[in-house]
């Protein structure tokens, strides 16, 4: 278990680093670059479930037996083919976008496989990084790797 937790934690500290370096900015989230900059940013999250929509992405509640709302967590909406790894985007009750989801298996980090984590893009404010011993979908031991767009305090909101 601690070496699974010590290549865990490698990976969340590379991901933050990748984030940061990123997310130096603004949100430039692909879903955006083609609207108005002057968008107001409630608005600009909002369209984001939209430009999602558009781009494949469907509420997990829509393609299994899964909850159209967690608590703690949002809205979920993937791309089925992604699945289970993901990114799955999480949205709040008012449709911001507040956390995007990748779920490494144990098995990755065993093998010490390269971990190519695709599609996210915006400001980061932390990453949590948590085991799962598996759940309907994605039955393996994995890690759920979270990276909140809303700070500590904005995922209070979520929870409600």
């Amino acid at each position: 278990m601690i070496k699974h937790l010590t290549a865990a934690l490698c990976t969340a500290a590379l991901m933050a680093s990748t984030v940061a370096a990123k997310s130096s900015h603004a949100p430039s989230s692909k879903f955006l670059r083609a609207g108005p900059h002057h968008i107001r940013k409630s608005a600009e999250q909002t369209n984001l479930r939209k430009a999602a929509e558009m781009q494949g992405y469907r509420k997990v509640s829509s393609l299994a037996v899964f909850p159209e709302f967690v608590p703690g967590l949002g809205v979920f909406y993937v791309k089925p083919e992604t699945l289970p790894r993901g990114p799955l985007l999480l949205f709040d009750r008012k449709d911001r976008l507040v956390a995007t989801v990748y779920m490494i298996p144990v098995e990755d980090i065993d093998s010490r496989k390269k971990l190519d984590i695709p599609g996210f893009r915006g400001k980061a404010d932390h990453i949590t990084l948590y085991f799962q011993s598996g759940h309907v979908g994605a039955e393996m031991p994995h890690y759920h790797l979270v990276i909140w767009n809303v700070s500590k305090e904005g995922e209070a909101r979520v929870a409600k």
